[in-house]
């Protein structure tokens, strides 16, 4: 079975006299609705079919995959196009003019989904919580540790001390001291991150607030949070790749940062003052 395609691999399970009732369930609608399959979140599909998220997840291992997301990458790589795994809207044969007009297209409109998707009542919240928080702790792998540094250096303009370091271990060390009061940010378009999913349990057990920062619909992340906030982008197999992704984050962090300025503004005036003046002689 190593070697086998993974819809033959779905197949096999199917008529193996040996597969359980709720493996054959599974391998029935796989096989039914391979294209739905592949643009579902662990636990959209889990509750398409019926099933745990963990039962989905172990029938992937007993099929050769290490887990859903080694079965996704791998039924991507298969069915879909290299090119339009990458974007799905660019293609070999794209003009520079073409691939930039695409690429913008797609990214504004992203910004423009999220923008309408967003919930500025829980924002508004969010932001609150964070004014007040003694500290907060982001946790993010990747590209989202990216918006996590990100956010670090504009929350650190108006004067609230983020802690946003790429250590997966100092990440869970810095959210097991924790309290109540302060906050976990965890960043995850995915929302199925496996170490941001521990840093999230991690902080809810020490009595901290998790705001999650993820993609719309079910995710594991979403689940935990106290707060969601989800981002809209480029449908695609690797959505936490995308570019337009990164881009609605950061637009969050930045509404964000500036809703906290403006809630006390002279405080934050006066740290922006202090840190353009600290890094002034780094300026030609």
């Amino acid at each position: 079975m190593e070697h086998s395609s993974c819809k033959k691999r779905i197949a096999a399970k199917y008529e193996s006299d040996s597969a359980t009732n709720t493996e054959r369930k599974i391998a029935l609608y796989m096989k039914n609705n391979f294209d739905r399959v592949l643009h579902c979140t662990l636990l959209e599909l889990a509750e398409l079919i019926g099933v745990s998220d963990a039962s989905v997840v172990r029938f992937c291992k007993s099929i050769g995959y290490s887990g859903f997301q080694e079965f996704k990458i791998s039924a991507a790589l298969e069915t879909i196009p290299s090119s339009e795994q990458y974007h799905p809207k660019l293609h070999k044969d794209d003009s520079p003019a073409e691939i930039c007009q695409k690429i913008f297209s797609t990214e504004i409109t992203a910004l423009q989904r999220t923008m309408h998707a967003l919930d500025l009542e829980n924002m508004t919240k969010v932001a609150r919580i964070l004014a007040q928080a003694p500290r907060i702790v982001f946790a993010g792998t990747g590209g989202s540790m990216i918006v996590a540094r990100d956010a670090q250096h504009k929350f650190l303009k108006i004067g609230i001390h983020v802690c946003a370091v790429e250590d997966k271990d100092i990440q869970l060390m810095e959210t097991s001291l924790l309290h109540k009061g302060d906050v976990l940010f965890a960043v995850s378009h995915s929302g199925n991150n496996i170490h941001v999913l521990r840093a999230a349990e991690l902080a809810k057990s020490c009595g901290a607030t998790v705001v999650g920062l993820t993609s719309d619909g079910k995710t594991s992340l979403s689940k935990i949070a106290d707060y969601s906030i989800t981002t809209i982008s480029e449908e695609t197999i690797f959505r936490s790749e995308s570019g337009s992704t990164r881009l609605a984050q950061l637009a969050v962090i930045d509404s964000l940062v500036a809703i906290v300025a403006f809630q006390d503004y002279d405080n934050a005036f006066d740290a922006i003052y202090k840190t353009r003046a600290a890094t002034s002689d780094n300026k030609v």
